[in-house]
């Protein structure tokens, strides 16, 4: 199960920057999955209420996963060369501050 590390360090670095920020809470947190990754969404929702928990971001939780399709979209050839699809990445985050 990988997506407890992976969500982990989400957390950690969306509490890095309400530190850095001094944001109060984190009300939504959208992140971008590449589809390589095989998380599962709901999975990492799921971790993610436990590891935010007491926090800053408790939650503040949102992912989406982009699915790859492993072959040429114009020929069908599966003769490809990977160059995305491994992304994690926090696209929009939704905070206060008092």
């Amino acid at each position: 199960m990988h997506e407890f590390p992976l969500t982990n360090s989400v957390n950690n670095a969306v509490l890095r920057l309400c530190d850095n920020f001094g944001w109060d809470k984190v009300r939504r947190i959208l992140i971008k999955v590449g589809g390589m990754r095989k998380i599962n969404p709901e999975l990492m929702s799921c971790i993610f209420a436990i590891v935010s928990r007491g926090t800053a971001t408790e939650g503040g939780r949102k992912s989406s996963r982009e699915d790859l399709d492993l072959k040429c979209p114009l020929c069908g050839s599966t003769e490809i060369e990977i160059i995305s699809g491994l992304e994690l990445s926090i696209e929009a985050l939704e905070v206060e501050k008092k």
